[in-house]
């Protein structure tokens, strides 16, 4: 049996230094890693030669202290990926401070690499790496045209984000605090999750593929075959906000309210999202496979009964939302069933399918309340008790897996006083 013989190495340097005369600080940061996966054939397409990848970067960062209380940030990156190339990341932010409030505009573009599973996996015989295209027969192909009908997948690039945000936190009101961030970013060639494509593969990483599902051959056509691995869509838009905001009713008792929202122009049925260049974009393709809205109200009470008790009681919404990745599917309009997805019309002018696992319905769509409470029994005894999920709220927030029941945890507690006690 062969054994797992993964190894990485990563190695780092930085310097700082304060120009206290000239108002600047300066940070300075090199970077390297080299990674050297084996898989044996087994979860990576490596059978016939090692995969070995590497990575080093150089970073120069400078902070200026301005009149008004302005401080700009500016920042430069430059990194090289043995497989991708060179890339340079520029990052500019500025911040104004007035009292006990600031604003704060960042703008930036960094780059983000497929990570190794994503260009050479191999996992299932069904989910295979796209680090240089996989060669694959499509559905409803003549067989006795192979090779001639041979089709390559357009292998996964580096993604690009030029991003920005505006925030402002502070106190606005007495005992009121508030942290608000707008985010906006553009992604090109946005790495997708894994989908599917409709047709049996037979090359990929140089290496002849077994697919789990080879579909079957009715009148010398290839019908119902499917492959997964990872594309880029073209371009995508990302925005959302955050708010956080705390309010203190007295010493002893604190609210807070988080809120989240999350939205992307990938929900569009545009021809620049259909990742898989099947000539469809379908649902799964248009998934924000995130839910928009989230949400937590949290009541903390301390120093309670002569300051030896505290309870801390915290409600957590998560909207409902549709989920794909692969062969995992949760959906509410195919819940209870197995997982479809429609793929348009093919060439030879029939519906095209996805087939997925079992749909049990959508995740997210929840309110769960959390409860942890303590008491301090005297110098050298305390009692702490924490109940997750108190009402045993059905909560799933990953296909494939159970839902989080009830958790009931107690602690009793030693201390060892010292001279301040």
């Amino acid at each position: 049996m062969a054994k797992e013989k993964s190894q990485r190495l990563n190695a780092d340097a930085q310097y700082n230094y304060n120009f206290q005369k000239a108002g600047f600080f300066l940070i300075a940061a090199l970077n390297y890693q080299n990674e050297r996966p084996n898989g044996f054939g087994v979860y990576l397409l490596d059978s016939f030669h090692h995969v070995r990848i590497n990575q080093y970067g150089v970073s120069l960062q400078l902070e200026k202290l301005l009149p008004w209380d302005l401080r700009l940030i500016g920042a430069v990156r430059y990194d090289h990926h043995s497989n991708f190339g060179d890339f340079y990341s520029p990052k500019l932010g500025l911040t104004k401070s007035f009292g006990d409030n600031s604003f704060r505009f960042t703008w930036g573009k960094a780059y983000a690499t497929p990570n190794i599973l994503a260009q050479y996996a191999n996992i299932g015989r069904n989910f295979f790496g796209n680090g240089e295209g996989i060669i694959y027969i499509p559905n409803g192909s003549k067989m006795s045209e192979v090779p001639e009908n041979y089709k390559v997948t357009t292998p996964v690039k580096v993604e690009e984000v030029n991003s920005w945000e505006v925030g402002y936190k502070g106190i606005i009101a007495k005992k009121l605090f508030i942290d608000v961030t707008y985010y906006n970013s553009t992604s090109n060639n946005f790495l997708s999750p894994a989908i599917s494509v409709g047709g049996r593969a037979e090359y990929a990483n140089g290496q002849k593929l077994w697919p789990a599902f080879p579909g079957m051959i009715v009148n010398d056509t290839l019908r119902n075959a499917s492959v997964i691995c990872n594309f880029n869509y073209g371009r995508v838009q990302n925005y959302g906000l955050d708010v956080d905001i705390n309010y203190s009713l007295n010493k002893m008792i604190n609210l807070v309210l988080k809120y989240s929202w999350f939205g992307s122009d990938i929900t569009d049925q545009d021809m620049k999202n259909d990742a898989n260049s099947n000539g469809f974009v379908s649902v799964e393709e248009m998934s924000l496979n995130a839910p928009e809205h989230k949400g937590m109200i949290g009541l903390n009470m301390q120093d309670l009964f002569r300051q030896k008790m505290y309870v801390n009681i915290s409600t957590r919404l998560v909207q409902q939302y549709d989920f794909y990745s692969g062969l995992q599917i949760g959906t509410e309009a195919g819940k209870g069933k197995r997982g479809i997805v429609y793929e348009g019309i093919g060439p030879n002018g029939q519906p095209r399918y996805s087939y997925k696992n079992f749909d049990w319905g959508p995740l997210g769509g929840f309110i769960t309340i959390d409860l942890n409470a303590g008491y301090k029994v005297n110098k050298m005894l305390s009692v702490n008790m924490g109940i997750t999920n108190l009402l045993n709220t059905r909560q799933i927030e990953a296909v494939a897996s159970p839902s989080i029941g009830r958790l009931i945890m107690f602690e009793l507690k030693a201390h060892v006083p010292n001279k301040k006690d």
